[in-house]
């Protein structure tokens, strides 16, 4: 995984400012649209405002939202002139980053990437682990697409009924040319991987469920795992089995199946198996100043893109938005970057603008009444999300590099969140208030296909971004950039805030403010002058809901209260829902928490007679305050004068103030039939003037718009605004516009279209077609002057080299002009030689790529295939470009096959496979030859040769990993640290166990050879370490098992390794782990030789080479490799030179616990005589009590099984601060 991390040095002093010469302060970058975007996505509008325009920012917001809210973002690029001041002292700022793994945002890929993760732990838990994810056609197999193509076509059985898998092969984008076994490939993925854990899920799916609910409703709960956590008891700990995920608890008789012996893999509990993936990539990072993180943005996009940029030594914006894309949507790459997103700042007061709601809102809410400060690097991004409240926002850069913005208009807001569960349908079973928390993102490319609109914008260092209510938003960051942003609400909000609101309450999610004190706020405080027509309409509904809900609750008979100081029972809030209570609440006598007037029932269980309804405000206060709102402003009566006095003034009034007194009317209550004897008014005049505009404007017209010819439509309109007795505009365009087609019409007379003056046709022509006159003569005059011109740029196209974009326009143009290929041979031929060279260009470009091969001998024939001999008149000058293309890769063809060639036949023979070429070098070359042009059989050699490469690697997973759940290369290197250490560990001093490390953790000593070994290595269970029995290690008892030591079951034997090196000598290249797996086979033969020389030096081994015995026979079983013969060799000796019996057993006893006690008592003398007892040396201590075990319990110990450790306790934890010591414990 590639990452950000501390890899440059940090600055000390805090007192530095940052040098804001070092980034970007204002836009360099062109501002056009881009019409190349990514997944074809749109471009929001961009606003240019005036400095007088941008004297109120919000002003100007609310002036162009018509405009905005169809795209839910915009961009502002402010007047050059302003240029705020960066206020924020960056000598003392800093800021914690948050750090963000890239493919665990995206939606599907996080999917993608839990589903993996639960097959593979699934297949842990059966004993049958998944060494590695399926392959076809050299990448891994999408399980987890292949497992929804599957259910969508009725499951397994039916696809293979049916035949459905070469299908499914095609949407997962396999080709059958490339995989011929691609349907058996699919099957066996899915009934081996698939479709057991499947079965298994949907068995245990309402248990999965219930869980889900379960840890919904637990909040604040810790988890211990000395519990069972489902029968809730902590008897029978010996029967406890602990979950490998959580460290929770099971019975093994509570768990369904009942478990009857302790599984010999890793175990996970249904919770983990099933409920993977909530994390989402999002964890607390460092602490850095500006300076800091600036060096470590700079270093991390460097060293990303050096290599696929080399050539063009910049990036662009589009080249780091298609690699954020790429990245963001693969699962088996993860990039982590870091945020500092979030950040608490009270600079800018956006929202303290008059305009703004929020002076309503007694308190600060950070993020909208206080600002938040965004720090950006290369790929930070943030998530899919609309904004509290569904208010406005507004994000200013101050500087840096470019962010880029993707936007969804509130109108597309339910296609959206339908799209969203659509696409993965899993995390919203897990968690379905997803959308609330800011941690998915969804590729817009699918957004787009389920009709989604997305639009999208970039923006740089001092220009602004608006966000409109409702709308989601997502997007990242290029590079190192510092922004500033903050929410706001003009009056037309309100309904906006409702909804969200409502929607608040129906998710349980807590509101950042209460909506219903913002409205009471804001009558309380107006003046009777004041015009606030948007709070009208939001009162009367808060009241009509009050009333229904208190109604509601009265035929309940509860008790009733009116809050006498209301101050004290501010900000209550739904015990249920969360919702503010700020009108009403229900209360109890049992609490002091309350609950709105629709949950009741969920505060408690107490009976209705112990429940209050409280009211802030009585309903007659209600609609007295209602009726102070609605009474302000202007009165009906003087608007219905206003507007008759607007409609009798000469020449009358504009558009513009009828649609003002419109507005005006529908905010001021005026009857309903004045205000549609208006707006029909209006409408007329609207339909006028857009009749009039499209003529005037030649805008495309639709047939039916244009039945009449156009001079008859002038006139018409011209009569129509006569009656309708208003100052309608452009009617004095439309009669100069009337003159001068007449004018037109009388000088193309039927002389001068039968005429040969083509001087005269033309300028008439010309003059025409400027005016969009549609007359039949001057039709007859196109027709016939547009038919030369074509057959002039047919001769000249067939002469020059093939242009299939002018040939294909030439042949509309015939369509156009009514023409078919009966009209003359022209056209036929023109028609002819379109189809002849679209192949030729389409053979040429496949040649190129590759996806046709040639011999070699028709090179010449290629570089002439224009030429017709049968019909020279259909022969084809092929571009002299695409020729050059042609020639080049055929050079380059041969420059690879020459470079193959001498590959197989030179380096590849070498006697030595470690003086061989990297299998590197044969990938690069094998890719290389996907656009060969020409057919060779080297291609073939060199296939086979890297299948015997792969056959090789996969000899060598099979022979290492065996189980494993890490990489190959992790365990490869594991494996020789793990030889050289052991190998070399004879004449080493405080070293111990079978692994051959020093002390750690804790530690238990066999009786019998006094070695001290870790209780991990040799899996011996905590109680056992704490118990007062006695202890025999394996060495000292080889018939006790040693199934506990995890790497015995998984050794490769040495043999095996050296099966693995023959194999290699046969290889064309070099493997890439050859030479760690040379290493390993010289350390692990080298010590064979060493301990066969022992075992030979004496025609019988003793007693006095017992040490050295279980000194051999301890390393052999810490190695990762296996010396099978030698091992039993050993252990043979050890049970015929010192056979363990009780009576060895309990001597071995009685002498530590004698030993132990005179230690013991020495301590104690020193600690009364104030001596200090530490040492510096490390004293091995039994501390047990000095008694003999009894002979059953002896044998009991001696009888130990490995399931029962494992039982007892699975998982070790360290041991607290205050807990005894027992038995042999390290200290």
């Amino acid at each position: 995984m590639r990452r950000t991390s501390k890899r440059v040095a940090m600055t000390t002093d805090g007192g530095i400012p940052f040098d804001l010469t070092t980034v970007q302060t204002s836009s360099t970058q062109p501002e056009t649209p881009k019409t190349n975007r990514i997944f074809g996505i749109q471009e929001a509008p961009t606003f240019y405002p005036t400095r007088d325009e941008f004297k109120d920012p919000l002003g100007y917001i609310e002036k162009i939202s018509p405009q905005g809210e169809k795209y839910g973002i915009i961009k502002i690029v402010p007047p050059k002139d302003y240029k705020p001041e960066f206020s924020l002292k960056t000598e003392n700022f800093r800021f914690k980053t948050r750090i963000q793994k890239l493919n665990s945002m995206e939606g599907e890929t996080r999917t993608n990437v839990n589903y993996l993760e639960q097959l593979t732990k699934y297949h842990i838990l059966t004993g049958r682990p998944v060494g590695k994810i399926p392959q076809l056609d050299k990448r891994p197999i999408d399980l987890y697409k292949l497992k929804n193509e599957v259910a969508l076509r009725g499951g397994v059985q039916e696809v293979t009924r049916l035949k459905k898998w070469a299908e499914i092969g095609r949407i997962l984008g396999y080709a059958r040319k490339q995989c011929t076994s691609m349907s058996n490939a699919l099957k066996s993925a899915y009934q081996k991987v698939i479709l057991p854990y499947e079965i298994w899920y949907a068995k245990h799916k309402e248990d999965v469920e219930h869980i889900i609910k379960k840890e919904d409703s637990i909040t604040n709960s810790s988890t211990s795992s000395d519990t069972c956590e489902i029968c809730q008891k902590t008897e029978n700990e010996e029967k406890l089995l602990l979950c490998d995920g959580c460290n929770r608890g099971y019975h093994m008789y509570c768990l369904t199946p009942a478990l009857t012996s302790i599984p010999k893999t890793d175990w996970y509990c249904l919770q983990c198996l099933t409920a993977v993936g909530k994390d989402y990539g999002f964890e607390d990072g460092e602490e850095y100043s500006l300076g800091d993180f600036h060096k470590v943005c700079d270093k991390f996009k460097s060293e990303w893109f050096q290599k696929t940029i080399a050539e063009k030594g910049t990036v662009s914006e589009q080249d780091c938005e298609n690699e954020f894309w790429r990245l963001v949507e693969n699962p088996h790459e993860t990039c982590q970057v870091e945020y500092g997103a979030d950040l608490h700042m009270a600079s800018w007061r956006q929202n303290k603008c008059q305009k703004s709601l929020f002076t309503h809102i007694k308190t600060d809410i950070s993020g909208m009444m206080v600002p938040w400060l965004y720090v950006g690097m290369c790929f930070s991004a943030f998530c899919w999300h609309n904004e509290d409240h569904y208010t406005y926002s507004i994000n200013y850069m101050h500087w840096g590099e470019t962010k880029t913005w993707y936007g969804v208009p509130g109108s597309d807001t339910s296609k959206f969140e339908d799209t969203m569960k659509k696409a993965v349908p899993e995390l919203f079973e897990q968690q379905p208030d997803l959308l609330f928390q800011l941690v998915t993102m969804l590729s817009p490319e699918r957004l787009l296909k389920e009709n989604v609109n997305v639009y999208a914008v970039d923006q740089r260092p001092g220009q602004f971004v608006v966000t409109y209510p409702k709308a989601y938003h997502s997007g990242f960051n290029h590079g190192f950039n510092f922004c500033e942003a903050v929410n706001f609400a003009p009056g037309e909000w309100v309904d906006y805030g409702l909804e969200c609101v409502k929607r608040y309450k129906e998710f349980r999610r807590q509101p950042c403010f209460s909506h219903d004190e913002l409205l009471v706020t804001a009558a309380q405080n107006m003046k009777p002058t004041d015009e606030m027509d948007w709070l009208k309409q939001g009162l009367i509904e808060m009241q009509n809901r009050e009333l229904k809900e208190r109604n509601s609750v009265r035929t309940r008979r509860m008790k009733e209260s009116v809050l006498a100081d209301a101050t004290d029972r501010e900000e209550l809030q739904c015990v249920f829902c969360n919702c503010y209570s700020y009108l009403s609440f229900i209360g109890c006598e049992c609490t002091d928490k309350v609950s709105c007037l629709d949950h009741s029932a969920e505060l408690c269980t107490c009976d209705l007679a112990s429940k209050t309804l409280y009211l802030r405000f009585t309903d007659k206060q209600l609609d007295e305050m209602t009726k102070k709102v609605l009474s302000s402003g202007t009165n009906p009566d003087d608007w219905i004068e206003k507007v008759n006095k607007a409609l009798i003034t000469k020449p009358g009034p504009t558009m513009k103030a009828l649609r003002e007194l419109l507005k005006e009317g529908q905010e001021t209550n005026v009857p309903s039939e004045n205000l549609d004897t208006l707006k029909n008014y209006i409408e007329v005049v609207d339909n006028w003037v857009t009749d009039a505009e499209r003529v005037l404007n030649f805008k495309t017209e639709s047939k039916s718009s244009t039945i009449k010819r156009r001079d008859q439509r002038v006139k018409d309109l011209i009569e129509k605004a006569t009656l309708i007795g208003f100052d309608v505009p452009h009617i004095d365009q439309l009669k100069s516009y009337s003159e001068k087609l007449q004018d037109f019409t009388d000088k193309l007379t039927d002389d001068v279209l039968n005429s040969n003056d083509k001087e005269l046709q033309m300028k008439l022509y010309h003059q025409g077609k400027s005016l969009r006159a549609d007359s039949i003569k001057f039709n007859q005059l196109k027709n016939s002057l547009e038919s030369c011109s074509w057959q002039e740029q047919v001769e000249k196209a067939i002469s020059q080299p093939f242009n299939q974009k002018l040939f294909r326009k030439l042949i509309k143009d015939a369509e156009d002009l009514g023409m078919s290929e009966s009209d003359g041979p022209l056209l036929d031929r023109l028609i002819r030689m379109e189809e002849i060279g679209r192949e030729l260009v389409q053979r040429i470009e496949n040649i190129c790529k590759g996806k046709e091969k040639i011999d070699m001998d028709q090179e010449s024939a290629i570089l002439n295939i224009g030429q017709n001999q049968q019909d020279p008149k259909l022969s084809i000058t092929l571009d002299h470009h695409l020729l050059n293309r042609l020639k080049n890769a055929m050079s380059r063809s041969k420059n690879t096959i020459k470079e193959i060639e001498n590959l197989l036949d030179n380096q590849c023979t070498k006697p030595s496979v470690m003086d061989r070429p990297s299998l590197t070098e044969a990938q690069r070359l094998m890719s290389m030859c996907r656009e060969l042009c020409f057919k060779t059989e080297l291609l073939t050699r060199l296939s086979n040769a890297l299948t015997q490469m792969g056959a090789w690697n996969d000899q060598v997973r099979a022979t290492f990993m065996n189980g494993r759940q890490k990489s190959l290369e992790t365990v490869i290197r594991e494996s020789v640290n793990n030889v050289q250490r052991i190998t070399t560990s004879e004449d080493k001093k405080g070293i111990w166990c079978i692994c051959r490390k020093s002390e750690a953790g804790l530690m238990i000593e066999c009786d019998i050879c006094h070695e001290w070994y870790h209780s991990s290595c040799l899996k011996v269970p905590r109680n056992v370490v704490r118990s007062s029995s006695s202890y025999i290690c394996p060495i000292c008892h080889p018939t006790e098992t040693t199934r506990r030591v995890t790497h015995l079951s998984r050794q490769p034997k040495l043999e095996e390794i050296t099966d693995l090196l023959t194999t290699g000598e046969l290889l064309k290249f070099k493997p890439k782990d050859y030479n760690i797996i040379v290493d390993i086979h010289k350390y692990m033969q080298d010590y064979r030789n060493r301990v066969q020389a022992f075992c030979r030096s004496r025609t019988q081994l003793e007693l006095q080479d017992i040490p050295k015995i279980k000194y051999y026979l301890r390393t052999l079983l810490g190695l990762e490799v296996s010396l099978q013969d030698e091992t039993e060799f050993l252990r043979t000796k050890i049970q015929s030179l010192a056979p363990i019996t009780t009576t060895t057993t309990t001597t071995a006893t009685m002498e530590n616990n004698e030993q132990i006690e005179r230690k013991l008592t020495t301590t104690v003398k020193r600690k009364q005589e104030g001596v200090n007892t530490s040492r510096q040396k490390i004293i091995k201590l039994t501390v047990k009590p000095p008694t003999l075990p009894s002979k059953k319990s002896s044998s009991k110990k001696r009888q130990y099984s490995p399931d029962q450790e494992r039982l007892t306790n699975k998982k070790q934890r360290p041991l607290s601060d205050d807990a005894p010591y027992r038995s042999h414990h390290r200290i």
